[in-house]
Formats: structure tokens, C-alpha cells, sequence
């Protein structure tokens, strides 16, 4: 990683304070550390943009990138290619019905330039224990019995931080996302946070923002917004 290190905060131990997400000294925006995943360091850290990229030798790295993708739900795109596949009706979207097989198909998934994945035992322990608190939330993709794709993430407020997705079958990680989106504007949820820009969710209709403009964003609605409830939906077609 290019830059200086340090200063950093050391949070989730007694006495601690969410970092100022605009005080990152490295250009990929790493601006905290901790031995722990809890839910009361999202519950803190995502309301500001800060979010745990991964872990290494049991220590886990926090970000605050300079750039953040961002979508909202009302405006994701359904792309020419995805419309056949959605009125077709062959595949169905459900809601948080199988958790933890999400979790599991996602830290499978290769990652380019990685040895292996970010969802270590840790955090998967950690989103599944979030699931178990109404806090993470699942969206997954049917074709017949068989699990295809699917998504998760996590609410903070009103804003769905998204976390990873997964797909078996072409094109069955954007049924998902757009899935979640419809069940998102459904209840209420304007935004998902994607963390990091990527043309995969640049085809889906996310866009770019400058971390100042980005957490303006959040401080409406997921600083100043009540925690937004989610269910369980079982399995249907699209469009919700």
C-alpha cells in the first residue's frame, strides 16, 4: 500500500471513537484497525462510510476510500439483455431465507489478484451473528431448487450496505441486485452503498461519489434515519 500508515486508530476496545472517515493517510483510504468484528462497530462505523476490507494475521483493516459507489434503488438499471430473463419467470427471487449458504457461495467466489477471500471465518461468524440481530440481510437467486446467485449486505439507517454477491449462471449476480433494489425501494430504502466503484455495478446503475459528497448522503439517510426493518420474502418473480 502506498502512503504513510499512521497515524491509526486502533477501534473497539474501551473508550473508543469512530475515526473522521476524511482523516485516511493511505490512498486506499485505510484509516482504522481492530482485533475484533462486532456489531457495534458497524452499528458506528457505517453510519460514517467506514467499512472492514479484510483481515490479516487476526488483525482486521477498516477503509475509507476517496471515491465510493453508490446506488439508488429507484434507478437501477435493467439492462436489454436482463429484460428476457426477468419476464421469462424462470428464475425466482427470495429474501433472507438462506443466509448463510449466501454467505458460504460468496467467499467461494475468486477474487482477481487475491490468494483467496476477504470473507474469512471471522467475518462470516460476524455477518451470520448480524443476520441473527435483523441487521444483514440476504437476496438470493432460484432457478427450480437450485441456488444460482445472490447478494448481501447490511442496513445501516436507510442505506443497504452491500457486502458481496455471487453468481453459478450468467447474469444471475445482477437478478439479484436488481431484486434487492425493488425490495429496497419497497421499503423505503433510497440507497445502497456499494463500497467500492466497479463496472459490474456501473452497468447496473450505480455511480461515483467524492467521499465529502458521499457522506452527505449518509448523514441523511442512514445518520439521521431510524433502522429500516427487513423480512423475509420467499420465493417469486420479478418485477416486485
Amino acid at each position: 500500500m502506498e502512503g504513510s500508515l499512521n497515524p491509526l486508530h486502533f477501534i473497539g476496545q474501551e473508550g473508543w471513537e469512530v475515526p473522521d472517515p476524511n482523516g485516511a493517510t493511505n490512498s486506499e483510504g485505510l484509516i482504522a484497525l481492530s482485533w475484533d468484528l462486532e456489531p457495534k462497530l458497524y452499528e458506528r462505523c457505517y453510519p460514517k462510510g467506514i467499512f472492514p476490507w479484510f483481515e490479516q494475521e487476526g488483525v482486521v483493516f477498516w477503509f475509507s476510500p476517496a471515491e465510493r459507489s453508490i446506488t439508488h434503488t429507484e434507478k437501477v438499471k435493467i439492462s436489454k439483455s436482463m429484460r428476457p430473463l426477468i419476464n421469462a419467470g424462470n428464475w425466482r427471487f427470495s429474501v433472507n431465507t438462506v443466509f448463510e449458504k449466501v454467505i458460504e457461495k460468496c467467499s467461494q467466489v475468486p477474487r482477481p489478484g487475491q490468494a483467496g477471500t476477504w470473507i474469512s471465518d471471522k467475518f462470516a461468524a460476524n455477518f451470520i451473528h448480524m443476520h441473527t440481530l435483523g441487521m444483514a440481510h440476504s437476496f438470493e437467486v432460484w432457478e427450480e431448487d437450485i441456488l444460482i446467485g445472490g447478494t448481501f449486505g447490511v442496513m445501516t439507517g436507510g442505506v443497504l450496505v452491500g457486502e458481496s454477491m455471487f453468481h453459478s449462471k450468467t447474469n444471475a449476480s445482477k437478478f439479484a441486485y436488481i431484486g434487492m433494489c425493488q425490495y429496497l425501494q419497497q421499503h423505503g430504502v433510497e440507497y445502497v452503498d456499494n463500497q467500492l466503484p466497479t463496472e459490474h455495478l456501473d452497468s447496473l446503475g450505480a455511480w461515483n461519489l467524492e467521499r465529502l459528497d458521499f457522506l452527505e448522503v449518509l448523514q441523511v439517510h442512514a445518520e439521521d434515519k431510524e433502522q429500516v426493518i427487513l423480512g423475509t420474502l420467499e420465493q417469486t418473480t420479478l418485477p416486485l
